[in-house]
């Protein structure tokens, strides 16, 4: 027998089996005959391997083979006696474990993949009464009795140690994962979204993301269609975009009956050939919604889909994320100027806690990107920018009031310079230092533009973020040697209208890049805030109802409660939708929108006051007037939002305004030299 392979994390080895087909209607194991649990099969199962031949016959006859659907249950029901509770061994696919107080209010306590055993024992402690075991993606399991389980391990010694070795392995997981204060949400979540046997995934940082969409476009240019959707989950600050993940146990494969769809044989990765029918059966299959059916006639199929036959049948196409292969590099977040996407592999996927916890760190720079800007870059530019800051300072401002100090003067002193400076005019628009500020200045402000030029041949002349970085800092300097280079005379005209434009391109660039953090970062966490708020009223709920009079009274307060902010924000967006309103209209609106929901709420506090105990009103009135102020807090980073995105078009706009004022002020001053 040949040992079985390994599988991508380390863990235990996976036994490589296809997942069994579907019925004929749809359904797993309908119009199939049942496995049968065989010797042999089970000496394909590590666990097993190890049992002598006469023990593995006598097991084989007591064991049963179970096959669920993605979303059915191996398992769901109150803890059994431990005698005759069931143990489970996943052989393909991943399960979770869910447990809790009762049936409808359960939590992740583990997963499971595959070579892991299910022992009741493991999840079930005192508090808990209910238990469920869910197939995450197609599974295959066997299923074994507690005793049968006890009987083999007293028999074999090789089989207790490798059983010893898989319970070690789930009961390790659970308390670095599922049990650490820190970790434990972020694990569930994972759970709840099926990203344990995913391949590989990629993470989006809303906390950095400027919403360029960037990452759109290059995938758009490189393959002709969007094969990066938006987010298909959230937590918090970090986004899931909708993507192909490269499942482990990939559910699209076995749908295709053309054989378009397969693993490419170097990579591993799940492609699509390009002469895909467009039967769509692939896109149903997938779990994830990453692939995206595409009319061929929308396409340039002579660019994008070279090896297209000319016979090739079917008027669309299947595509999908295919992680760039056959490139050096992954389009969309080569594109990305601030590192806010990036992927990781899917066994790492759960180190990568910290990235999900963003929405709770005081800056962006807490939590360090894999696609960052490296930290010594951005000092780099820092401590360049604060030197030349403070001798420009000292040396302007040394002309006017310490000329002995200045660094003209020692020039001049030491003879490295022929002239002193003019102790009646020492800093002037129009002398040679003014002029050398100027071109300076001009020159960084030019020196910006090579963001572009990084951006088109990245990553090849270095990363995006690393350009973009410097193209903040040049503009900084530009700014700064701008300033100076007016020696504070503000009187001609074309001058005076580029330092202004300037003054606005570095403004707008500023706030683009770095205020529009802020948006996202409170907006999600006001959400997070509320979501908690919201548990204190549910829990304080019943407490409510019982003080009424007419529980019918009390669950009409509770329903208008809830939905105050809801219609409100209702009637707020079909009114945007009929007639768009201006800046200054959509500012009035929140004001009005303000007061009149704290009115509504002190009026639901009257009515509260009506029927609800004495002791038990304070409380709910501080619950129910800080929910209505971080929803107020809510729409107006909604509104700050679509304000900041408005400031890349002027951005934009007024550097290339910028540029044409300072060309032709470089122009007229070269003509004013030349007149003189």
């Amino acid at each position: 027998m040949a040992a079985p392979d390994t599988d991508r994390a380390g863990r235990a080895p996976r036994v490589r089996k296809a997942a069994p087909k579907r019925g004929r209607r749809g359904r797993r194991g309908k119009g199939a005959e049942p496995v049968a649990v065989t010797p042999a099969l089970l000496a394909e199962v590590p666990l097993f391997a190890h049992l002598d031949e006469a023990l593995r016959a006598r097991l084989a006859a007591r064991v049963e083979h179970v096959q669920v659907e993605r979303g059915e249950h191996l398992f769901e029901g109150p803890p059994a006696d431990d005698d005759a509770s069931s143990v489970f061994v996943v052989l393909f696919g991943d399960v979770a474990v869910h447990r809790g107080p009762a049936a409808d209010d359960l939590t992740v306590a583990n997963y499971l993949t595959v070579g892991d055993p299910y022992v009741q024992k493991l999840f079930a402690d005192e508090r808990t009464r209910a238990l469920r075991l869910t197939a995450m993606c197609p599974v295959r399991a066997l299923k074994l009795n507690y005793r049968d389980v006890n009987y083999v391990l007293k028999k074999s010694e090789s089989f207790r140690d490798a059983f010893s070795e898989a319970i070690k392995r789930v009961t390790e997981r659970q308390a670095s994962r599922f049990d650490d204060g820190f970790r434990k949400d972020i694990s569930a979540f994972f759970v709840q979204e099926r990203l344990t046997f995913a391949g590989r995934v990629k993470i989006k940082r809303m906390d950095i993301c400027i919403e360029c969409d960037g990452c759109y476009d290059a995938c758009r240019t490189r393959h002709g269609t969007d094969r990066l959707g938006p987010s298909e989950v959230k937590y918090g600050l970090t986004e899931i975009p909708q993507n192909c993940h490269n499942c482990v146990v990939p559910e699209c494969i076995d749908k295709c009956k053309f054989g378009q769809i397969s693993k490419h044989p170097e990579t591993g990765e799940i492609v699509i050939a390009d002469d895909c029918t467009g039967c769509t059966m692939c896109a149903r299959g997938c779990s994830f919604d990453a692939i995206r059916m595409h009319p061929l006639a929308d396409l340039d199929v002579a660019k994008y889909f070279p090896n297209r036959s000319a016979d090739a049948k079917g008027k669309n196409i299947a595509q999908k994320c295919d992680n760039c292969t056959g490139y050096p590099d992954k389009a969309c977040i080569t594109a990305c100027p601030t590192g806010a996407l990036f992927q990781v592999d899917g066994a790492d996927l759960f180190d990568q806690w910290k990235q999900f916890e963003v929405h709770k760190a005081p800056g962006f720079d807490a939590v360090a990107s894999p696609e960052g800007v490296p930290r010594g870059w951005r000092r780099f530019w820092l401590v360049v920018t604060v030197l030349n800051a403070l001798v420009l300072t000292w040396e302007s401002l040394g002309r006017l009031f310490w000329l002995d100090l200045t660094f003209g003067t020692w020039l001049h002193a030491a003879g490295i310079t022929a002239e002193g400076l003019d102790p009646l005019a020492p800093f002037k628009a129009g002398d040679f230092f003014s002029h050398a500020m100027g071109y300076i200045g001009g020159g960084c402000l030019l020196g910006t533009q090579l963001y572009r030029l990084g951006k088109r041949f990245a990553p090849r002349l270095g990363s995006v973020p690393a350009w973009m970085e410097a193209h903040i800092w040049l503009g900084v300097l530009g700014g700064l040697y701008g300033f100076f280079h007016t020696a504070f005379h503000f009187f001609e005209p074309v001058a005076v209208a580029t330092f202004l434009l300037m003054l606005l391109a570095i403004l707008t660039g500023v706030v683009g890049r770095y205020l529009l953090y802020l948006v996202p970062r409170s907006k999600a966490g006001r959400q997070l805030q509320i979501g908690e708020l919201d548990a204190q009223v549910r829990a304080l709920n019943q407490e409510i109802e019982g003080a009424f009079v007419d529980r019918r009274a009390a669950g009409t307060m509770m329903t208008r409660v809830e939905s105050l902010a809801r219609d409100e924000a209702q009637a707020k967006a079909d009114a945007d939708e009929d007639e768009p309103r201006t800046l200054v209209a959509a500012v009035m609106s929140l004001v009005q929108d303000d007061r009149a929901q704290r009115k509504a709420i002190e009026a639901l506090g009257g009515e509260l006051g009506e029927g609800v105990a004495a002791d038990k009103k304070a409380r709910v009135m501080r619950l129910l007037q800080k929910k209505a102020r971080l929803e107020r807090s809510l729409r107006r980073h909604v509104f700050l939002s679509r304000v900041l995105k408005r400031y890349r078009v002027v951005h934009v706009v007024a550097s290339n305004v910028m540029f044409g004022a300072l060309a032709l002020h470089i122009v007229l001053s070269l003509m004013y030299q030349v007149g003189n």
